[in-house]
């Protein structure tokens, strides 16, 4: 474990507010920047691949797009025990991040101490663009300062 924190930003950049985890981990990460055992990981599937970028890192950020049904632009936040099972396990080589991360939990993986998982309610997920939608733009400010806090937190109870 080096005692670090990896951001994860997750989605698809190309396809408009599906890439707001993405915005928002490359925004931590610049504000952030002056920090030493920072790391920032882009991932476009969970599961075991998530689960691996976690590996070695005491605290974990990661940031998505999600659909819950909250107005566009809500900022979510959840703790791995949260996760039950996700709906995009396409594959049979892969698995939802909850299984993921209890298979490396009884492996004995240098998992993270804390893990903090933040959604941003998106609105447009079905047009490929790079921009993000106006709620969803609006709200990265504010997602940034949240996520930042919650770093300082656990380094500050270190």
């Amino acid at each position: 474990m080096n005692g670090g924190t990896v951001i994860i930003g997750m989605g698809n950049p190309l396809l408009s507010d599906d890439g707001v985890g993405s915005v928002v981990a490359h925004a931590v990460a610049q504000r952030l920047m002056h920090r030493t055992n920072l790391s920032l990981v882009e991932l476009h599937t969970g599961g075991i691949r998530l689960m691996e970028a976690m590996v070695g890192y005491r605290w974990a950020v990661v940031v998505d797009a999600m659909v819950s049904g909250a107005p566009p632009g809500t900022v979510h936040r959840f703790d791995p025990h949260d996760f039950v099972t996700t709906k995009n396990t396409f594959s049979s080589h892969d698995t939802d991040f909850a299984t993921a991360w209890d298979l490396g939990r009884m492996a004995g993986v240098a998992l993270p101490e804390q893990v903090a998982f933040w959604g941003i309610e998106g609105r447009e997920f079905d047009l490929f663009g790079e921009t993000l939608s106006g709620e969803v733009a609006a709200a990265v400010s504010e997602s940034v300062d949240l996520i930042v806090e919650q770093i300082a937190a656990w380094q500050g109870a270190a």
